[in-house]
């Protein structure tokens, strides 16, 4: 399927509203095949979206549209200790999951300043976007 730039941009923009007030739950180990799987690993550290999770607008970035995740504080307190695999996203009342995105440093949907997560330390979160593939 090729969706075009501004069916991607609907939809996506129809995904951020889910996530107003809710969660991104930082876990250890390997993503869940989907967001409707049991969430696997420890949880490390939670992110609170802010009140409108969109920060900014949806544009298009060959070859993806993305927009920009907004936190109440992109400097968190974990709660334990271990190595970052994924966030999951979750909706305000943190029982419905969105979406999962890959975690790193460089080149994955969120970037933190360290995968290595240790309680007693503050995990700062540099960006995080949701995309959709378009052309």
């Amino acid at each position: 399927m090729n969706l075009a730039q501004s069916a991607a941009i609907t939809t996506l923009g129809a995904l951020f509203p889910l996530l107003n007030g809710g969660t991104g739950v930082i876990y250890s180990g390997t993503m869940p095949a989907t967001p409707e799987t049991t969430a696997t690993g420890t949880a490390l550290v939670t992110a609170t979206f802010a009140a409108t999770a969109l920060s900014g607008s949806i544009t298009y970035v060959s070859p993806d549209v993305q927009g920009s995740l907004a936190f109440s504080s992109t400097s968190l307190s974990p709660s334990a200790s271990g190595t970052a695999g994924y966030m999951r996203l979750y909706e305000s009342g943190g029982t419905i999951a969105v979406a999962d995105l890959t975690v790193g440093t460089t080149g994955t949907d969120v970037i933190l300043g360290t995968t290595t997560i240790s309680t007693g330390t503050t995990v700062n979160i540099t960006s995080a976007v949701l995309k959709l593939p378009a052309v």
